[in-house]
């Protein structure tokens, strides 16, 4: 009999910490998965499932999506005056392929897409999309619900790592609105002191990646390309402004043969070379983030009804890009000198 009592209180025990530990992990949920509440400041949320989680789920809200990597978050997509309303899908490293699969989803969801808008980075030929699988950063929805994702969410060992990084950060993640994460800390400590901010030491450091997967890379935007056309969907793409400091640090060579690649299968607006944006720390946070005055520049030229400035970006397509290679290099080794 005093068995049977003390394994019921155990068992209560049991039951009580296992609801304490889902409770504690559900209020610190640092993916955003299990507490969809974004009103505050938090640390980096899973932003590739909950925003294709929350379009799938609203499929009326939106009808153009511009899909990248965390860069493409500081573009103020509700700037552009064309009648369509704008989504971005800005998040943590995000690849070609995963824009694929969303794109797929949403059109299985009912989503009505009328743009699609592409912003590529010196690393979506290089990272295997694969590797995200396992990064809890980076885990990827589908619309069939996983009890063990989500038990292994709720009763993982709890971390409260991270929530007093986001008083300093002052970030706030706007996934119900814009889906962009907004700044506004780091913009008012840089426009502070200027002049520290630009020489800073975390200038020096680039943002490093390595591998080469340029024919996969390609034969998804190419798919991209082909659920676009089919779906009466327009597609424009460009290559984000890259700080020189990472620009110097990839491999040129492979650089120049992806933007070869792709300019056989369609146009786009090459922002990716040393000029007066990337060559000038204030445009930046670091080396791998652009702040929002650039994203303004960047729709200013991509929809602008006048000429794109030429100092900055350069619109390129199988007709002109060998000219444009040769420009690439002789623009790097201008900036060498």
């Amino acid at each position: 009999m005093e068995m049977k009592v003390f394994l019921k209180k155990l068992i209560g025990i049991l039951f009580a910490l296992l609801i304490c530990l889902a409770g504690c992990n559900y209020f610190f949920d640092k993916t955003g998965i299990l507490n969809p509440d974004f009103s505050t400041y938090r640390c980096e949320p899973t932003q590739s499932y909950i925003k294709t989680r929350y379009i799938c789920e609203n499929p009326d809200n939106y009808n153009a999506f511009c899909f990248g990597s965390s860069r493409v978050g500081n573009i103020d997509l509700s700037k552009i005056n064309n009648g369509y309303v704008y989504y971005n899908m800005t998040y943590s490293e995000g690849l070609p392929q995963e824009w694929l699969e969303d794109i797929e989803l949403f059109l299985k969801h009912g989503v009505c897409i009328k743009q699609v808008i592409l912003g590529l980075d010196d690393f979506s030929f290089r990272v295997n999309p694969q590797t995200h699988y396992s990064q809890e950063l980076r885990l990827r929805y589908t619309d069939e619900f996983s009890f063990e994702k989500m038990a292994s969410l709720l009763f993982k060992q709890p971390s409260f790592s991270g929530y007093k990084e986001t008083e300093k950060s002052g970030s706030i993640f706007d996934i119900y609105r814009t889906g962009r994460v907004i700044h506004e800390y780091p913009d008012r400590v840089i426009e502070s002191n200027v002049e520290q901010h630009i020489n800073d030491v975390k200038f020096r450091l680039p943002k490093h990646y390595e591998g080469d997967r340029i024919s996969e890379t390609i034969d998804t935007v190419e798919k991209i390309s082909k659920i676009c056309s089919d779906n009466d969907i327009e597609l424009i793409v460009f290559f984000n402004p890259i700080h020189k400091i990472t620009y110097y640090d990839t491999d040129f060579s492979e650089f120049l043969a992806f933007k070869k690649e792709l300019a056989q299968v369609l146009p786009y607006y090459d922002f990716a070379w040393m000029n007066s944006i990337t060559t000038d720390n204030y445009y930046y946070y670091e080396t791998s983030h652009y702040r929002p005055i650039v994203g303004d520049m960047i729709i200013k030229n991509i929809f602008s009804v006048n000429e794109i400035d030429k100092d900055i970006v350069r619109y390129v397509d199988k007709s002109n890009i060998e000219e444009h290679l040769i420009f690439l290099e002789k623009n790097r080794t201008l900036y060498e000198k």
